[in-house]
């Protein structure tokens, strides 16, 4: 949204996501070094969001990675000093402004980059960590070296590979009814129709079969615990605007609705906030999952959550089914 603004064609987060198809469902589950490690997320389209976001706007949108931490910072500098803002991709665990727990890694996120002092300092705007639900952007300082070492992190299972996302605006045209269409189309296709049982809608469901399987899965309480608490930092304060982005693609939904003259996408909005704040439940219960008691309950808990919400978005998609 900062990209497009900056560019002067500013499109709300959350037509933004929509456009991208960006809304979905995973369960990930990973062997590493010997521990099992869980990543459940609410993004969907992870390959070609930002192409489908492209297309669906007239702007070309080149993913550029490389190996070479020194060439990522050449590049990045370079283009600070045409006073252009840059996106990044990095690892969470190392960007200064959040406060997660050392052994916390995700590097899926994205961020901005939009100052430089001329010597080792560059100013970040990104999400409020201490927020939920609609936030508010913040500004944080971030070192050169420390800012290298979030986007080079080799930490699976979205190593970001020192990412930065460069656009190009030349052809930008404002998305309209065909474009919004065909992207809800593709969400609801990907949430309905998944290549496997770990995405959409299966992949709601399938969470719910196995939390109950957790606390055997892991070798011990602390890995245990630590799986529990990426719940709530993915659902609710990882920038998916709290719900995991469901109350965020209602919103988009509800934007839509008058460029389409479809009421029914403001029917299907209304199931996508009621999925959000059951989503949110299942984050605050496992937000002190590090020393909180009664787990067992709370995991039977989050369990039955899941089944609802599986429920609830398949008779959204149903809705928007029709539409598209």
């Amino acid at each position: 949204m900062k990209i497009y603004r900056h560019a002067g064609h500013p499109l709300s987060e959350e037509m933004l996501l929509g456009l991208g198809a960006g809304m979905g469902f995973i369960y990930w589950q990973m062997k590493m070094g010997g521990s099992v490690s869980v990543f459940v997320g609410g993004r969907g389209n992870g390959k070609n969001f930002y192409a489908d976001l492209g297309k669906r706007t007239g702007v070309v949108i080149e993913e550029i990675c490389t190996s070479s931490s020194k060439k990522a910072e050449v590049e990045l500098l370079g283009e600070l000093a045409q006073q252009r803002p840059v996106m990044l991709g990095g690892d969470m665990a190392y960007l200064p402004w959040f406060d997660l727990p050392k052994s916390y890694h995700f590097g899926g996120h994205a961020f901005v980059i939009c100052g430089y002092d001329g010597a080792r300092t560059l100013l970040a705007s990104d999400i409020d960590p201490k927020m939920s639900g609609v936030k508010k952007g913040i500004y944080s300082t971030v070192a050169l070296d420390q800012l290298a070492k979030a986007r080079c992190s080799p930490f699976k299972p979205f190593p970001p590979r020192n990412l930065r996302i460069a656009c190009d605006f030349a052809r930008f045209h404002q998305p309209g009814p065909k474009q919004i269409a065909a992207s809800i189309a593709q969400t609801v296709d990907a949430h309905t129709h998944p290549p496997i049982k770990n995405f959409g809608l299966a992949g709601l469901r399938h969470t719910a079969a196995m939390l109950p399987k957790w606390p055997l899965l892991f070798k011990n309480e602390r890995d245990l615990r630590m799986n529990l608490f990426n719940f709530y930092v993915m659902i609710e304060i990882g920038g998916t605007g709290g719900g995991c982005f469901r109350p965020m693609y209602a919103r988009f939904l509800e934007q839509a609705a008058p460029l389409c003259a479809k009421k029914t996408l403001e029917s299907a909005a209304k199931l996508f906030h009621e999925s959000g704040a059951k989503f949110t439940q299942i984050a605050y219960l496992f937000r002190d999952a590090e020393t909180s008691k009664a787990l067992d309950e709370k995991i039977r808990s989050a369990s039955r959550l899941f089944t609802d919400i599986a429920a609830i978005e398949e008779k959204a998609c149903q809705l928007l089914h029709n539409v598209a």
